[in-house]
Parts: C-alpha cells; sequence; structure tokens
C-alpha cells in the first residue's frame, strides 16, 4: 500500500451512506473486473504495497530532533535501531504523527507484527482525521488472512477520506479474495458447481485449477512511509 501521512486537517465525520456507498462502489468494480478481464497478479495476493511517493502532500516533514537518524536507520533497514530512535523522538514530542507511523512501519518489518497493529491501533484513536493507519492495520491483517477486518479498517480509511484512492484499491483486492475463498468452499461442497468454477477461473486463471485450501503467497508487508507532518 501507498502509505504516506499527508498534512493533518481536521475531517468532518461522514455520514453512514457515505460509507456504504464507498463500499457499493470498490465492490462494483471488482465484480466488473471479474466480468471483464482477467484478474491482475497484484490482485492474485490481496492488498499489496505500493511504491512510496516521493514527497508527502504539502511537503511537510518533521523537523524534531533526531527523525532524520531514525529514518535513515530505516532506510538501512536497521530497524530495532530505528524504533530506538524513533522512541527518543517521541520521548519528546509524543504527538509527532509521522514518527509515530514510520515506527510502526519499522516494527512491521522486523517482524513484531503484534506491535506493530497496536501501534497502528493506537495512532488511528488518537489520529482519526488520518486513513493511511487503517489503511496499514488492513494490510497486515490482510497478510494473517483476517479478510474481515481488513475489509472493516479500509471502509473505515475510505469513510476518512472518500477519495483515498489507494485504500478503494486495497478493498478490491480484499473483496477479490473473499470472493475467492468463497468459490472455493462452493467447490469444496460441490466440485460440480459450475458457477463457482467459472468464477474462480475468472478471478485467477492461473491457479483455477488448485485444490482448495492450496498454498498461496501472502499478502506484502506495510510499505514505508515517504513523508508525513511533524505533528
Amino acid at each position: 500500500m501507498s502509505l504516506f501521512l499527508p498534512t493533518i486537517a481536521t475531517a468532518s465525520p461522514q455520514p453512514a451512506h457515505r460509507r456504504i456507498a464507498a463500499a457499493s462502489l470498490a465492490l462494483a468494480a471488482i465484480l466488473a473486473g471479474v466480468l471483464a478481464v482477467a484478474a491482475p497478479a497484484r490482485a492474485q495476493n490481496g492488498p499489496q504495497s505500493l511504491a512510496a511517493p516521493a514527497a508527502a502532500a504539502g511537503g511537510v516533514r518533521s523537523a524534531d530532533p533526531g527523525m532524520a537518524d531514525a529514518e535513515k536507520a530505516a532506510s538501512q533497514k536497521r530497524y530495532d535501531e530505528a524504533i530506538d530512535r524513533f522512541d527518543r523522538v517521541l520521548a519528546t514530542n509524543p504527538r509527532n504523527a509521522q514518527a509515530r507511523f514510520e515506527r510502526a512501519w519499522a516494527l512491521a518489518q522486523a517482524g513484531r507484527e503484534d506491535e506493530a497493529i497496536a501501534a497502528l491501533a493506537s495512532m488511528a484513536q488518537d489520529f482519526p482525521e488520518l486513513p493511511e493507519p487503517h489503511n496499514n492495520l488492513a494490510l497486515l491483517y490482510a497478510k494473517r488472512g483476517d479478510l474481515k477486518r481488513a475489509e472493516a479498517e479500509l471502509l473505515i480509511a475510505i469513510d476518512v477520506k472518500p477519495d483515498f484512492a489507494v485504500g478503494y484499491a486495497n478493498l478490491g483486492d480484499v473483496y477479490r479474495r473473499l470472493a475467492e475463498n468463497a468459490y472455493r468452499d462452493a467447490l469444496r461442497h460441490n466440485p460440480k458447481e459450475a458457477g463457482a468454477a467459472a468464477g474462480l477461473r475468472q478471478l485467477q486463471p492461473a491457479v483455477a485449477s488448485q485444490p482448495a485450501g492450496a498454498a498461496r503467497k501472502p499478502a506484502a508487508a506495510a510499505s514505508a512511509p515517504a513523508a508525513a507532518p511533524a505533528r
């Protein structure tokens, strides 16, 4: 997923019908893709890490002391050191959204996914106007195969920011995986179910012949944010 923090601005709560409409749009897009063309390779593994943008929206970056060193350590895959340095930044400024977000990303990259999930969930509560923490949570849940929780987080993300295109794309990938699982369940119960076999072939031509429960590559881990506001 493309996971960067834009300039934080207070967003007005979205009505329930907007969330339902957003989900309907995403599902309609997936159904259209199933009927029209074969699923792209990216969709076969659920939500993916997309290339991080070169700069954050608004170009705002944290100038807090220690941020540059922490980010350098993370970029060099010295994740434990990066986490420690982000902790020092946050000890001085607990409201540094960029540090909290990048620390959670470093935790995920270090294989400390439970801690990453807890950090992102806490950040989502403290910064309810941001969709990105929900987006990363969804990716981590999808990686674990918990697609319903991934769906719930992405619905929140696009509710918070209705033009959050990455959220719609990842929600579509979640729906694709849910559809695939449903088709496989149908074939497990009735191998002669023609509709399920046809639907599975349209979703994943390359793996349509695999038996139900066959091993598959997990979703990619959360990608590093490119930039974020200081607070």
